[in-house]
């Protein structure tokens, strides 16, 4: 009785481990599903949601609006002209977690009113479990919901956490996916947001 219950289970629980530290997988989308927005780079551009597609150094970061935690927006259309670091992640996601101490530090370094913007996405859990994780490790720097993986479906990958510093020009200058521990992740993210500074 017992082994027919455990092999659902087993799966399940390998199924959560891969989805959180899967690094070499990718996620494709039909043709029919994706969705190309053509705009000129101007003042008055349109909105600009990307392609739809796994994203590389090189392409244009795709725009995003989100509610924050602390109840204000991100827009990132907003913040073009700065560095900005968008970390994807969940609190089911051990890497994720792990590595959030590196972005506090990274927040306190540069403050809220520099040339350099971070926001943590939420990929897709509900707003309480947000609140209730910020509030409980005491984190400050922005974390953004996105309880019906909208954003996370313009920036798709094969896994979380997933990093992305976008440069002053709006596009991708470096991605990282998966982590170590949080002293690693800030070293590595400090240098990609300093070169991205320096351009």
């Amino acid at each position: 009785m017992r082994k027919k219950y455990l092999v659902p289970v087993f799966l399940a629980v390998i199924m959560a481990v891969s989805a959180c530290a899967r690094g070499g997988a990718s996620t494709s989308f039909d043709s029919e599903q994706t969705s190309v927005v053509e705009t000129p780079e101007t003042e008055e551009e349109e909105y600009y949601y990307g392609e739809y597609k796994e994203l590389k150094e090189g392409d244009r970061a795709p725009w995003f609006k989100a509610t924050l935690v602390d109840g204000s927006s991100f827009d990132i259309k907003d913040n073009l002209g700065k560095v900005i670091l968008v970390n994807f992640w969940a609190t089911w996601c051990g890497p994720c977690v792990g590595e959030m101490p590196a972005f506090e530090s990274l927040y306190s370094d540069y403050g809220p009113d520099s040339d350099v913007v971070i926001v943590a996405v939420d990929c897709a859990e509900g707003s309480r479990i947000v609140d209730k994780f910020v509030s409980d490790n005491g984190y400050t720097f922005p974390v953004a919901y996105d309880t019906n993986g909208e954003i996370c479906d313009q920036y798709p990958t094969g896994g979380i956490p997933y990093t992305v510093i976008i440069g002053k020009d709006g596009y991708i200058k470096s991605i990282h996916l998966g982590a170590r521990d949080a002293d690693y992740q800030y070293q590595i993210y400090k240098e990609d947001i300093e070169a991205a500074l320096a351009e």
